[in-house]
């Protein structure tokens, strides 16, 4: 261990000590590379706090709406190639509601074609082609507009979405990852997440997912336990399944003691319908099978699979009935 003398600053000789000049330089550096650093960080964080138009479907457009529309409508008279006016007029047709929307894509996607970098015109064209049903097209512009704010909750959201339901399921993971990394206790995030796993066949990964959506309680934990049993049924695992659908809080032995938000019920009973059967259970099978058409009269298949549980069951009480008589004798 150094002794304390040799921790100490000693005077430096010869060409290398301190001087007025190199002092004066050093600091000089240093106040610029702050002074650089602080305005690339202002830059960030006006580009980064920048409003973006949203939806807006509870509420009336403001009062001042159709005056500012009719303002850049006169500038686009004077210059109809004023990128700025365009995306200024289409992000406003946007806000006023979807009976403008027509207007709002051909002032937008000009602009665009133009050159406009604006993301509001990233963000305005993925929800008006999302609601329009063209998808592919959505999705796009959302990724656009994720170039410019990678962290924007929503549009990652939408554009996940947008993954799972065109089966992307690989890019839907990568999204909900990341939206997992800043949101670790969002339970729709981790609902979404292990459903686009479940997509991808990544089998083992969903089950955990799920698993720790079941810490969440309430609605989230039934459906976990029904994805988790669904996956079981999957996998041939039937009494595991049957467990599973057992904790939902829906049971086809009972008539049901509920339903699930947010899954379809002919889906829900349709699991518990299979796995009953899997396992003989033919009475709680037919009663699942009857929920389901209740949700859905006109399914063949379901109308089929409840008639041949009613008979199976039928036969096996026949079964048992001659069992119990020659017992007896």
């Amino acid at each position: 261990m150094p002794a304390v003398d040799d921790l100490r600053v000693k005077p430096v000789r010869g060409p290398w000590r301190f001087n007025a000049s190199w002092l004066t330089a050093r600091t000089m550096t240093a106040a610029a590379s702050v002074a650089i650093v602080a305005l690339f960080f202002g830059l960030w964080w006006a580009l980064r706090a920048k409003p973006m138009p949203r939806r807006r479907v509870d509420f009336p457009p403001p009062p001042q709406l159709d005056a500012q529309i009719s303002t850049a409508q006169e500038r686009l008279k004077v210059n109809p190639q004023d990128i700025s006016a365009l995306v200024e007029l289409g992000t406003l047709l946007f806000q006023k509601g979807k009976d403008s929307y027509v207007d709002a894509i051909n002032d937008l996607e000009e602009a665009r074609d133009l050159g406009a970098l604006d993301a509001r015109v990233f963000y305005c064209l993925g929800i008006m082609y999302q609601e329009e049903g063209l998808y592919p097209f959505s999705l796009t512009e959302y990724r656009r507009f994720l170039r410019h704010y990678p962290e924007d909750k929503e549009v990652r959201m939408l554009a996940a979405k947008l993954e799972y339901r065109m089966g992307l399921f690989a890019e839907a993971v990568a999204d909900y990852d990341r939206l997992k990394f800043t949101s670790p206790n969002d339970a729709l995030v981790e609902e979404n997440l292990g459903l686009s796993l479940w997509g991808a066949k990544q089998v083992d990964r969903a089950g955990e997912s799920f698993d720790h959506l079941k810490t969440f309680g309430g609605d989230f934990a039934r459906r976990a336990e029904f994805y988790k049993g669904q996956i079981a049924l999957e996998d041939g695992k039937y009494q595991d399944a049957a467990d599973h659908f057992a904790q939902c809080g829906v049971s086809s032995g009972t008539i049901p003691s509920g339903t699930i938000p947010g899954l379809p019920p002919e889906r829900v009973f349709t699991g518990i319908a299979m796995a009953d059967q899997k396992l003989g259970r033919w009475d709680e099978a037919k009663a699942a099978w009857d929920e389901v058409l209740k949700a859905t009269p006109k399914d063949l298949k379901a109308q089929a699979a409840q008639r041949e549980s009613a008979r199976r069951a039928a036969a096996a009480k026949r079964a048992a009935a001659r069992a119990a008589k020659s017992k007896k004798t």
